[in-house]
């Protein structure tokens, strides 16, 4: 991913060097291509930071079999996010919520790194971080739900 972000910056770089505001839609492409590269950047580097971060076992046994439904999942959610305010849910750390708080607030918001009047390009940045607040929230709530069946079976 850093790799495929960073080919895409220096293709952005080489775009607006060479043709300029000349090229076919202005200045629409080299800067379309060097947003797409640093999203890809740090979206890689985000992902090989969490990769280091030292996981719990039971967060990886987790991921390996996912427990419920896509309903059961959506129901769990409100759930999973107060115990992990209070401090009850040991395999999400507090940090995550800040991240999906900080993704709710960005789709919402008029204010964006791409402007919306961009055509394709404006919405494009809105439905990627939509799109990585649901993929993370259900992934989440899967692990929150057999987090919370395997303290059901250890209890027993």
């Amino acid at each position: 991913m850093i790799v495929v972000g960073g080919l895409l910056l220096v293709a952005g770089a080489v775009v607006a060097v060479v043709y300029g505001g000349d090229a076919a839609g202005g200045w629409l492409l080299p800067v379309g291509l060097i947003a797409a590269g640093l999203g890809m950047l740090l979206a890689g580097a985000a992902a090989a930071v969490r990769r280091r971060v030292p996981l719990l076992a039971a967060v990886r046994a987790h991921r390996a079999t996912p427990v419920g439904s896509p309903l059961r999942r959506a129901r769990a959610v409100p759930g999973m996010i107060a115990a992990t305010a209070r401090g009850r849910n040991p395999v999400l750390p507090r940090y995550q919520l800040l991240l999906w708080l900080i993704a709710v607030v960005y789709v919402i918001s008029p204010i964006d790194f791409i402007p919306e009047f961009l055509p394709l390009l404006g919405i494009g940045d809105d439905i990627g971080v939509g799109a990585w607040l649901l993929t993370s929230l259900y992934a989440e709530s899967g692990n929150y739900l057999a987090a919370r069946q395997q303290r059901e079976v250890e209890a027993e």
